[in-house]
C-alpha cells in the first residue's frame, strides 16, 4: 500500500500508515467508519485552540509594571521626565504604528491628573495628623514617603498599561531591552533631583 500522504509503503492490512499515521483508506475499519480522521482532526483542532488563545491574551510586553515609571515617579516633576523619556526610547516601534504623540500626550495627561490627585489626598492626612499631637514625628515623618511611594506605583502600573495598548506586538527581548535603559536613566534622574532639593533646601 502506497500512503497517500507521505508516499511511501506500508502493509495493506495495516489500518494506518506506519509512517505518518495517515488512515489506509482501504482498510476495512476505515469504510466502516469514514469520518474517524475527519473526528481527530476535529478533537487535535479543539485542544489546540485554547493554547492559542491564551498566547493571544498574554500579549502584554510591559506585562502589569513598569519599574522605570515607578522610578520616575519617585523623581520630582517625575510625570514629566516619565512621558519625555518613555516616548524617546520607545519612539522606533511607536513611529511604525503613528502613534508617539498620542503615546506622549496620554503619559504625561495620565500622570499629571494622577499627580494633582494625590496632592490633596497627601495634604488632608498632613492636616488630619498635625491635629493630633499624640502622632509621633517619626509617624508624621513617614506619611509624606508613603504617599510617594503610592504614588509611584500607580504611575508603574498606568505606564504598563498605555504601553501595552499602545504596542501590543511589541518585541519582549527588545521591550526589555529598553527598560533596562530606561532604569538606568530614571536612577539618574532620581539622584540629580535629589541632590538639587536637598540644596534648595538648605539654601
Amino acid at each position: 500500500m502506497i500512503c497517500k500522504k507521505c508516499g511511501k509503503e506500508y502493509e495493506d492490512d495495516m489500518p494506518c500508515c506506519l509512517w505518518c499515521d495517515a488512515p489506509n483508506e482501504e482498510h476495512p475499519n476505515f469504510k466502516n467508519n469514514p469520518r474517524q480522521d475527519s473526528t481527530k482532526t476535529h478533537e487535535a483542532s479543539i485542544v489546540s485552540a485554547p493554547q492559542e488563545n491564551c498566547v493571544e491574551d498574554d500579549r502584554k510586553p510591559a506585562g502589569l509594571f513598569m519599574w522605570s515609571s515607578f522610578i520616575f515617579g519617585l523623581a520630582a516633576f517625575g510625570y514629566i521626565y516619565v512621558a519625555i523619556i518613555q516616548t524617546l526610547l520607545h519612539h522606533k516601534v511607536l513611529r511604525e504604528t503613528k502613534s508617539s504623540l498620542s503615546f506622549f500626550f496620554k503619559l504625561f495627561v495620565a500622570n499629571l491628573a494622577l499627580f494633582f490627585l494625590t496632592l490633596p489626598f497627601a495634604n488632608t492626612i498632613a492636616n488630619i495628623a498635625s491635629k493630633h499631637p499624640q502622632v509621633s514625628q517619626s509617624v508624621k515623618g513617614l506619611i509624606p514617603l508613603l504617599v510617594c511611594i503610592g504614588y509611584a506605583t500607580a504611575q508603574g502600573f498606568i505606564c504598563a498599561k498605555i504601553v501595552n495598548t499602545h504596542v501590543p506586538d511589541y518585541d519582549v527581548k527588545m521591550y526589555r531591552k529598553k527598560e533596562r535603559i530606561a532604569i538606568g536613566i530614571a536612577i539618574v534622574v532620581f539622584i540629580i533631583t535629589s541632590i538639587v532639593i536637598a540644596v534648595c533646601k538648605q539654601a
